[in-house]
Protein backbone atom coordinates (compact mmCIF):
# COMPACT_ATOMS: atom_id res chain seq x y z
CA UNK A 1 0.00 0.00 0.00
CA UNK A 2 1.41 3.42 -1.02
CA UNK A 3 0.96 6.11 2.27
CA UNK A 4 2.45 10.04 1.97
CA UNK A 5 3.97 11.07 4.88
CA UNK A 6 6.03 14.09 6.29
CA UNK A 7 9.81 13.66 5.38
CA UNK A 8 12.35 12.94 8.30
CA UNK A 9 16.24 13.66 8.13
CA UNK A 10 16.83 9.90 8.02
CA UNK A 11 15.12 9.82 4.37
CA UNK A 12 18.06 11.86 3.14
CA UNK A 13 20.21 8.86 1.43
CA UNK A 14 17.15 7.41 -0.19
CA UNK A 15 15.75 10.44 -1.11
CA UNK A 16 19.26 11.43 -2.90
CA UNK A 17 19.50 8.10 -4.75
CA UNK A 18 16.07 8.11 -5.96
CA UNK A 19 15.94 12.17 -7.30
CA UNK A 20 19.62 10.63 -9.50
CA UNK A 21 16.65 8.29 -10.74
CA UNK A 22 14.50 10.66 -12.33
CA UNK A 23 16.08 12.53 -15.11
CA UNK A 24 14.50 15.84 -16.45
CA UNK A 25 14.40 18.18 -19.48
CA UNK A 26 13.55 17.65 -23.00
CA UNK A 27 16.57 18.99 -25.29
CA UNK A 28 19.20 19.47 -22.29
CA UNK A 29 18.21 16.08 -20.06
CA UNK A 30 19.95 16.19 -16.79
CA UNK A 31 19.47 14.20 -13.51
CA UNK A 32 19.50 16.69 -10.23
CA UNK A 33 20.98 15.80 -6.87
CA UNK A 34 20.44 17.83 -3.56
CA UNK A 35 23.99 18.29 -1.90
CA UNK A 36 25.69 17.99 0.68
CA UNK A 37 22.13 17.29 2.29
CA UNK A 38 18.85 16.42 0.32
CA UNK A 39 17.07 19.09 2.13
CA UNK A 40 19.50 21.93 2.03
CA UNK A 41 17.61 22.68 -0.92
CA UNK A 42 14.64 23.39 0.71
CA UNK A 43 16.22 25.45 3.40
CA UNK A 44 16.26 28.66 1.59
CA UNK A 45 12.78 29.19 2.65
CA UNK A 46 11.66 30.07 6.22
CA UNK A 47 8.15 27.75 6.02
CA UNK A 48 8.71 24.84 4.00
CA UNK A 49 7.77 20.79 4.17
CA UNK A 50 8.57 17.95 2.42
CA UNK A 51 6.78 15.05 1.79
CA UNK A 52 7.23 11.52 0.55
CA UNK A 53 5.29 8.46 -1.10
CA UNK A 54 5.82 5.15 -0.06
CA UNK A 55 5.19 1.88 -0.25
CA UNK A 56 6.33 -0.23 2.33
CA UNK A 57 9.99 0.87 3.91
CA UNK A 58 10.61 2.23 0.44
CA UNK A 59 10.38 5.94 -0.39
CA UNK A 60 9.09 5.43 -4.11
CA UNK A 61 8.28 10.08 -4.62
CA UNK A 62 8.48 12.91 -3.19
CA UNK A 63 7.27 16.80 -3.28
CA UNK A 64 7.82 19.71 -1.71
CA UNK A 65 6.55 23.25 -0.81
CA UNK A 66 6.69 26.52 0.80
CA UNK A 67 4.47 29.11 2.39
CA UNK A 68 5.57 32.97 2.26
CA UNK A 69 3.29 36.38 2.24
CA UNK A 70 3.40 38.02 -1.24
CA UNK A 71 1.81 41.18 -2.69
CA UNK A 72 -1.51 39.79 -4.33
CA UNK A 73 -3.45 42.16 -6.34
CA UNK A 74 -2.08 45.21 -3.86
CA UNK A 75 -2.51 43.27 -0.76
CA UNK A 76 0.16 41.21 1.08
CA UNK A 77 -1.69 37.39 1.05
CA UNK A 78 -0.27 34.06 2.07
CA UNK A 79 0.29 31.82 -0.82
CA UNK A 80 1.83 28.04 -1.28
CA UNK A 81 5.06 27.45 -3.84
CA UNK A 82 5.34 23.57 -4.68
CA UNK A 83 8.18 22.35 -6.38
CA UNK A 84 10.58 19.27 -6.41
CA UNK A 85 8.10 16.59 -7.64
CA UNK A 86 9.43 13.19 -8.47
CA UNK A 87 8.69 9.86 -8.50
CA UNK A 88 10.15 6.48 -8.71
CA UNK A 89 10.57 4.97 -12.44
CA UNK A 90 8.98 1.78 -11.13
CA UNK A 91 6.00 3.41 -10.00
CA UNK A 92 5.38 5.93 -12.71
CA UNK A 93 0.94 5.91 -13.63
CA UNK A 94 0.16 5.15 -10.40
CA UNK A 95 -0.78 8.54 -9.04
CA UNK A 96 1.91 8.98 -6.56
CA UNK A 97 2.58 12.66 -8.02
CA UNK A 98 -1.64 13.11 -7.35
CA UNK A 99 -1.51 11.82 -3.82
CA UNK A 100 1.56 14.09 -3.26
CA UNK A 101 0.05 17.40 -4.65
CA UNK A 102 -3.26 16.31 -2.56
CA UNK A 103 -1.47 16.47 0.94
CA UNK A 104 0.73 19.39 -0.42
CA UNK A 105 -2.49 21.55 -1.17
CA UNK A 106 -4.48 20.09 2.35
CA UNK A 107 -1.50 21.19 4.16
CA UNK A 108 -0.99 24.67 2.54
CA UNK A 109 -4.91 25.36 2.82
CA UNK A 110 -4.44 24.40 6.45
CA UNK A 111 -1.59 26.72 6.60
CA UNK A 112 -3.56 29.73 5.69
CA UNK A 113 -2.67 29.72 2.04
CA UNK A 114 -5.04 31.46 -0.50
CA UNK A 115 -3.24 30.54 -3.54
CA UNK A 116 -0.49 27.98 -4.59
CA UNK A 117 2.10 28.54 -7.73
CA UNK A 118 5.01 26.44 -9.70
CA UNK A 119 7.24 26.93 -11.94
CA UNK A 120 7.21 24.43 -15.22
CA UNK A 121 9.64 24.52 -18.00
CA UNK A 122 8.52 24.74 -21.54
CA UNK A 123 8.46 20.57 -22.92
CA UNK A 124 7.60 19.31 -19.15
CA UNK A 125 4.42 17.85 -20.31
CA UNK A 126 3.88 15.15 -17.44
CA UNK A 127 4.38 17.75 -14.93
CA UNK A 128 1.82 20.37 -16.81
CA UNK A 129 -0.63 17.62 -17.46
CA UNK A 130 -0.35 16.60 -13.41
CA UNK A 131 -0.88 19.84 -12.06
CA UNK A 132 -3.74 21.12 -14.87
CA UNK A 133 -5.92 17.93 -14.32
CA UNK A 134 -5.67 19.24 -10.58
CA UNK A 135 -7.19 22.64 -11.14
CA UNK A 136 -3.82 24.85 -11.51
CA UNK A 137 -3.84 27.42 -14.86
CA UNK A 138 -1.44 28.82 -17.06
CA UNK A 139 -1.31 32.50 -15.51
CA UNK A 140 2.01 33.66 -17.26
CA UNK A 141 4.73 32.37 -19.83
CA UNK A 142 8.06 33.79 -18.54
CA UNK A 143 11.93 33.55 -19.66
CA UNK A 144 14.76 31.98 -17.69
CA UNK A 145 17.79 33.28 -20.04
CA UNK A 146 20.74 31.54 -19.12
CA UNK A 147 24.16 33.77 -19.76
CA UNK A 148 27.03 31.12 -20.76
CA UNK A 149 30.05 32.30 -18.90
CA UNK A 150 33.15 32.03 -21.73
CA UNK A 151 35.17 35.03 -21.28
CA UNK A 152 36.43 37.92 -19.11
CA UNK A 153 33.48 40.85 -19.36
CA UNK A 154 34.75 44.56 -19.30
CA UNK A 155 33.13 46.73 -16.86
CA UNK A 156 33.34 50.93 -17.27
CA UNK A 157 31.75 52.76 -14.37
CA UNK A 158 33.04 55.13 -12.35
CA UNK A 159 31.61 53.89 -8.91
CA UNK A 160 33.00 51.34 -6.71
CA UNK A 161 31.87 47.30 -6.73
CA UNK A 162 32.07 46.17 -3.05
CA UNK A 163 31.25 43.19 -0.69
CA UNK A 164 27.65 43.71 1.70
CA UNK A 165 28.21 44.92 4.93
CA UNK A 166 25.94 44.24 8.02
CA UNK A 167 24.80 48.07 7.77
CA UNK A 168 23.94 48.10 4.07
CA UNK A 169 21.02 46.35 4.95
CA UNK A 170 18.32 48.67 5.68
CA UNK A 171 19.19 50.72 2.36
CA UNK A 172 19.27 47.15 0.51
CA UNK A 173 15.81 46.35 1.94
CA UNK A 174 15.03 49.69 0.22
CA UNK A 175 16.09 49.28 -3.23
CA UNK A 176 14.77 45.75 -2.96
CA UNK A 177 11.02 47.24 -2.62
CA UNK A 178 11.39 49.90 -4.99
CA UNK A 179 12.57 47.59 -7.86
CA UNK A 180 9.59 45.20 -7.31
CA UNK A 181 7.39 46.80 -5.48
CA UNK A 182 4.72 47.09 -8.12
CA UNK A 183 4.94 43.54 -8.96
CA UNK A 184 2.31 40.53 -8.33
CA UNK A 185 3.77 38.03 -5.95
CA UNK A 186 6.54 40.11 -4.68
CA UNK A 187 7.34 39.96 -0.94
CA UNK A 188 8.22 42.97 1.11
CA UNK A 189 11.66 42.60 2.61
CA UNK A 190 13.30 44.26 5.41
CA UNK A 191 16.94 44.57 6.88
CA UNK A 192 15.65 41.56 9.51
CA UNK A 193 14.34 39.61 6.84
CA UNK A 194 17.53 40.00 4.38
CA UNK A 195 19.81 38.88 7.74
CA UNK A 196 17.64 35.90 8.16
CA UNK A 197 17.47 35.03 4.30
CA UNK A 198 21.19 35.46 3.68
CA UNK A 199 21.79 32.87 7.49
CA UNK A 200 19.53 30.49 6.41
CA UNK A 201 20.34 29.62 3.17
CA UNK A 202 22.85 27.15 2.03
CA UNK A 203 26.59 28.12 0.59
CA UNK A 204 25.40 31.60 1.09
CA UNK A 205 26.78 34.76 3.23
CA UNK A 206 27.40 38.96 2.97
CA UNK A 207 30.53 37.97 0.80
CA UNK A 208 28.01 36.57 -2.25
CA UNK A 209 26.11 39.75 -1.91
CA UNK A 210 27.29 42.57 -4.43
CA UNK A 211 26.39 46.10 -4.06
CA UNK A 212 27.43 49.23 -6.70
CA UNK A 213 28.02 52.18 -5.08
CA UNK A 214 29.00 56.23 -6.17
CA UNK A 215 29.57 58.58 -3.50
CA UNK A 216 27.82 56.77 -0.86
CA UNK A 217 24.84 56.25 -2.66
CA UNK A 218 24.03 52.63 -3.48
CA UNK A 219 22.72 52.66 -7.27
CA UNK A 220 22.36 48.17 -7.50
CA UNK A 221 22.74 44.82 -5.73
CA UNK A 222 23.34 41.54 -6.84
CA UNK A 223 23.37 38.28 -4.95
CA UNK A 224 25.54 35.14 -6.53
CA UNK A 225 24.24 31.68 -5.45
CA UNK A 226 26.88 29.14 -6.76
CA UNK A 227 24.14 26.32 -7.25
CA UNK A 228 26.35 23.85 -7.40
CA UNK A 229 26.79 23.77 -3.75
CA UNK A 230 23.37 22.73 -3.29
CA UNK A 231 22.64 20.86 -6.42
CA UNK A 232 24.35 18.82 -8.66
CA UNK A 233 23.86 18.41 -12.20
CA UNK A 234 24.94 15.82 -14.44
CA UNK A 235 23.89 15.89 -18.43
CA UNK A 236 22.43 13.20 -19.15
CA UNK A 237 22.13 12.99 -22.86
CA UNK A 238 21.42 16.03 -25.69
CA UNK A 239 19.05 16.00 -28.64
CA UNK A 240 20.50 16.33 -32.26
CA UNK A 241 19.78 20.14 -32.08
CA UNK A 242 21.97 20.84 -29.29
CA UNK A 243 24.50 18.39 -30.30
CA UNK A 244 24.89 20.11 -33.42
CA UNK A 245 25.18 23.81 -31.44
CA UNK A 246 27.94 22.54 -29.02
CA UNK A 247 29.44 21.08 -32.15
CA UNK A 248 29.58 24.71 -33.68
CA UNK A 249 30.14 27.13 -30.62
CA UNK A 250 32.80 24.48 -29.62
CA UNK A 251 34.77 24.30 -32.79
CA UNK A 252 34.21 28.08 -33.46
CA UNK A 253 35.78 28.58 -29.57
CA UNK A 254 32.92 30.69 -28.80
CA UNK A 255 31.95 28.34 -25.99
CA UNK A 256 35.07 26.60 -24.64
CA UNK A 257 33.29 23.55 -23.14
CA UNK A 258 29.81 23.05 -24.30
CA UNK A 259 28.29 20.07 -22.21
CA UNK A 260 28.23 16.53 -23.58
CA UNK A 261 26.48 13.52 -21.55
CA UNK A 262 28.31 12.72 -18.39
CA UNK A 263 29.82 16.12 -17.65
CA UNK A 264 28.86 17.88 -14.22
CA UNK A 265 27.28 21.36 -14.45
CA UNK A 266 28.24 24.32 -12.85
CA UNK A 267 25.51 27.00 -12.14
CA UNK A 268 24.85 30.05 -10.74
CA UNK A 269 21.68 32.16 -9.49
CA UNK A 270 21.31 35.63 -9.94
CA UNK A 271 18.98 36.96 -7.04
CA UNK A 272 18.35 39.98 -4.76
CA UNK A 273 18.58 42.22 -7.88
CA UNK A 274 17.90 45.62 -7.25
CA UNK A 275 18.69 48.43 -9.02
CA UNK A 276 17.77 52.42 -10.04
CA UNK A 277 18.96 51.91 -13.74
CA UNK A 278 19.58 48.54 -15.76
CA UNK A 279 22.84 49.37 -16.53
CA UNK A 280 24.09 49.25 -12.69
CA UNK A 281 22.55 46.08 -12.60
CA UNK A 282 24.78 45.47 -15.86
CA UNK A 283 27.93 46.29 -13.51
CA UNK A 284 27.28 43.85 -11.26
CA UNK A 285 26.47 41.04 -13.74
CA UNK A 286 29.55 41.72 -15.54
CA UNK A 287 31.78 41.43 -12.20
CA UNK A 288 29.51 38.12 -11.20
CA UNK A 289 30.38 36.97 -14.44
CA UNK A 290 33.93 37.53 -14.07
CA UNK A 291 33.44 35.52 -10.44
CA UNK A 292 32.02 33.06 -12.40
CA UNK A 293 35.21 32.38 -14.70
CA UNK A 294 37.62 31.90 -12.03
CA UNK A 295 35.35 29.54 -10.13
CA UNK A 296 34.76 27.56 -13.14
CA UNK A 297 31.15 28.41 -12.85
CA UNK A 298 29.49 27.69 -16.50
CA UNK A 299 25.82 29.42 -16.47
CA UNK A 300 24.22 32.12 -14.34
CA UNK A 301 20.78 31.57 -14.44
CA UNK A 302 17.56 33.89 -13.37
CA UNK A 303 13.54 34.16 -14.43
CA UNK A 304 12.23 37.47 -15.31
CA UNK A 305 9.54 38.38 -17.75
CA UNK A 306 9.61 38.32 -21.24
CA UNK A 307 10.39 42.08 -21.91
CA UNK A 308 11.37 42.61 -18.45
CA UNK A 309 13.66 45.76 -17.73
CA UNK A 310 16.49 43.69 -16.38
CA UNK A 311 17.08 41.96 -19.77
CA UNK A 312 18.82 45.47 -20.63
CA UNK A 313 21.93 44.61 -18.10
CA UNK A 314 22.26 41.39 -19.74
CA UNK A 315 23.73 42.81 -23.16
CA UNK A 316 27.23 41.72 -24.86
CA UNK A 317 26.32 38.23 -23.04
CA UNK A 318 25.63 34.93 -25.33
CA UNK A 319 22.27 34.36 -24.11
CA UNK A 320 20.10 31.10 -24.33
CA UNK A 321 16.32 31.53 -23.39
CA UNK A 322 13.99 28.64 -22.37
CA UNK A 323 10.65 29.19 -21.51
CA UNK A 324 9.30 28.75 -18.24
CA UNK A 325 5.06 28.72 -17.10
CA UNK A 326 3.82 30.39 -13.81
CA UNK A 327 0.54 28.49 -12.69
CA UNK A 328 -1.93 29.00 -10.37
CA UNK A 329 -4.53 27.86 -8.29
CA UNK A 330 -6.59 29.65 -6.11
CA UNK A 331 -7.18 27.89 -3.00
CA UNK A 332 -9.52 30.36 -1.55
CA UNK A 333 -12.66 32.10 -3.48
CA UNK A 334 -11.19 36.06 -1.91
CA UNK A 335 -8.39 36.03 -4.29
CA UNK A 336 -7.87 36.30 -7.61
CA UNK A 337 -3.94 37.29 -9.07
CA UNK A 338 -4.28 40.09 -11.96
CA UNK A 339 -2.55 39.41 -15.31
CA UNK A 340 0.25 42.05 -14.39
CA UNK A 341 4.29 41.54 -14.31
CA UNK A 342 4.75 39.48 -11.93
CA UNK A 343 8.26 39.10 -9.77
CA UNK A 344 10.11 35.49 -9.49
CA UNK A 345 12.51 34.98 -6.68
CA UNK A 346 15.88 33.57 -7.90
CA UNK A 347 15.56 30.86 -4.95
CA UNK A 348 12.47 28.98 -6.51
CA UNK A 349 14.62 27.83 -9.20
Amino acid sequence: MILIRESVPEDNHELQQLQEQCPQGASLIVSTVNTPDFFARVKAYESYKVFVACDGDRVIGSGACAIRNAIVNGEIKRIGYEFQYFTSPDYRRRSVAKRLHQQIEEHLAKSGAQLSYALIMEGNLPSMRLFENEGFKIHRKLLMPALVVRKKMDVFFKGKVRLLKSQDLPRIADLLNTTWKDRELYEPTSAEALTQLISRLPAFSHDNLLILEDRGMILACLGCWDWSNVMRVTVRALNRKLKIIGWVLSTARIVPDFPKAGSTMKQMMLMLMGFKDPMHLAVLIRNANNQALQNGIEEIFCVCEQDDLLLKSMKGFLRVNTAVYLIIKQLSENISLPNRSVFVNGIDL
